[in-house]
This record gives structure tokens, sequence and C-alpha cells, in this order.
């Protein structure tokens, strides 16, 4: 059976430090064909390492029938028109990077344009695929027990430190940061950031057990660029914490307090195959632990060449993927109000 081909919408540093990589270890199931980005040189440099073409134009990838999946990893605002027009062409599936969309409007249009093409869809959240994540939550559902709090915090260093371990990046000219202290306006905006680019890697594990954001009790900008919140529903609380970039060693922790049972995951970084989460689920009966050698974005890959090629049902379906789209953009508009009283 051939590869599946895939195309790359944006060429930078998830793609050649995350996907491409993460592709690499799955036996030849899948080959790519095509990145584009609007760097020329990224796109004709990444393209080379694998025998593909590139392009500062994506209609080449939608247009290819080589092409059954097309992976975005552009910026966050391009995000629902490329996931729309990646539809309307007839790809297979769609690898979309966090965030979806931007607003709830978005989100609909990209329903509407997969149910019309039979285009399956996927998102980058990768703990939501980690193999011990998953079976840590199948053990806890087993037992019946409610969670009461949820707690998730993810502090980082830069991501050079990861990409660096992970692959040779093609160079590209840094992009000029503000300066001075944070107006509201810019506070807001960096919170909004915070919740579609940071926060939202855990949504869907935070949505398992809290998956309302109810009253937001808490929201606080955290210089230079982290947060720190908590949303009460329904007899739970959730805490989000984050913060980068630091010096200190990378820490991303996953934790469920329940009434008889205790679940925390300690999460690789993102950019090297590291395996899976650590998870420990601790009840009356001792403790259990859940590891794999496989991460989430290697189990993401797999998720969609069982799609492409089996007909397997996605595991996590478009509805639930809007849905936690939706609980990131209530948390950033529940924040801009909170931002705005305390101004």
């Amino acid at each position: 059976m051939n590869p599946i081909g895939i195309g790359f919408i944006g060429g930078g540093p998830v793609t050649q430090a995350i996907h491409l990589p993460a592709i690499a270890t799955l036996g030849g199931q899948f080959r790519t064909i095509r990145v584009m980005d609007v760097n020329p040189v990224v796109a004709d440099e990444v393209a080379a390492r694998y025998g593909a073409v590139g392009s500062t134009d994506a209609t080449p990838i939608y247009e290819d029938p080589a092409v059954e999946v097309v992976a975005i990893c552009s910026p966050n605002a391009f995000h629902a028109d490329q996931v729309i027009a990646a539809c309307r062409a007839g790809k297979k599936a769609v690898l979309c990077e966090k965030p979806l969309a931007v607003s709830k409007a978005e989100a609909e249009m990209i329903r509407d344009a997969a149910k019309a093409s039979g285009t399956v869809i996927f998102v980058g959240t990768m703990h939501a695929y980690d193999p011990a994540y998953l079976a840590a939550r199948a053990a806890w559902r087993a037992s019946g027990d409610t969670a009461v709090q949820v707690r998730n915090g993810i502090f980082l260093p830069t991501n050079d430190v990861f990409t660096d371990q992970a692959t040779q990046l093609v160079p590209v000219p840094p992009i000029p940061r503000p300066s001075g202290p944070p107006d509201l306006a810019m506070k807001q905006a960096m919170m909004r950031g915070a919740m579609l680019g940071l926060a939202i890697h855990n949504i869907p594990l935070v949505r398992d057990f809290h998956p309302e954001v109810g009253t937001l009790e808490l929201a606080q900008f955290l210089p230079p660029f982290g947060y720190t919140l908590v949303s009460a529903a329904n007899g739970s609380t959730a805490e989000l914490s984050g913060m980068m970039p630091g010096q200190w060693p990378p820490k991303w922790t996953f934790e469920v307090l329940g009434k008889t049972h205790c679940l925390r995951a300690d999460m690789p970084p993102s950019y090297v195959m590291a395996g899976s989460a650590r998870v420990e689920l601790a009840g009356p009966d001792g403790t259990q632990v859940f590891q794999s050698g496989v991460n989430g974005y290697q189990a993401l890959w797999q998720a969609i060449a069982g799609t492409v090629r089996g007909g397997a049902e996605p595991p996590i379906d478009l509805d639930t993927v809007i849905a936690d789209l939706g609980f990131a953009l209530d948390l950033a508009d529940g924040i801009d109000r909170l931002l705005e009283a305390a101004a």
C-alpha cells in the first residue's frame, strides 16, 4: 500500500521539529509531498530534506491529488480559511495545529465544510491522544469517581531549548517583540493568545473532568507571558496556570482530585520524542502507573492513518473538537471582562 501523501501549510518549527520527526518513526506510513511557507527559503529547504516540493502558495497543495492529508501549521488567524479550503478540495483528512479557529463562527463554518466534503478533522492537541493518559482516564472512569478539582500547570523555557534537540531548523529572521509594560488592551490580547496558544493544549483533558467553564472566579496576567485562572462549575474547580519563557526546567502537569482517587500526569515537552506522559492513578486499592513508548503526536498520526487507510472513526469527533475550542474562547471572553473590571 502506498504511503499517505501529506502537504504541510507552514514549514516552521512545529512542522520541522514535531510533525516530521514523529512521522519518521511510523514505518513509512506517510510521505511528505509538498511544503508551503511564506518564506521561500524555508519552503524549499524543508521540502528538499524529504524529497518534496516547496512553494509559497497553498494552492498546489489543495490541487495535488497525491496530497491526501493537509497539515496546517500556519499562524492562528489563517487556520479556519485553510481548513475550509482543504475540505472543499476533497482532502481525506486535515490536521490543524491548535487552535482550530479563533472564533465560534469560524468553527461553525469548518463544521459545515467538513460535513459537506466528508473530510475528517484532527487538531494537534497531542496530550488528548497520549496512550498513557487515555489508559489512566479509562481507569478513572471505571472507578466511578467524580472530580472535585482539576489543576493544569505549564511552565516552559524557550522553544529553542527543544527545537535544537529535535532538528536543525532552517534559519529565519527573529520577530521583533513589543517593549514596555503592557496596557489593558495588550494584556487582554496576550491572555487570549495564551488561552488559544498555550492553555488549549490541555483543555480537552480539563473538559474530560470539568466540561463547562461555569464561573470564572480569578484571572490574572503574569508577565512576561503567563496566566493563572480559576473556573468553578457543577461542584468542581479548574485551576489553570502557565508561564514562559523561563530559565527553569520544563514542568507540565495535569492533576485531578476526586472523592476517592487522585490522577497525576507529568507530560513530556512537545518537541522531543520522549514517549508518553507518566500518569499515576492513586485510590483506595493502591496506585496504578501508566506509561508508553509512544507519545501523543505519534498516536495522533497513527489515528490519521487509521482513518485515511482503515476507515476508522476519529478518536475525537468534530463536535468535541469544536466544544473544546468553545471552552477556550469562553475562558478568553471571561478573562477580558475580569481584566476590564480590575483596570
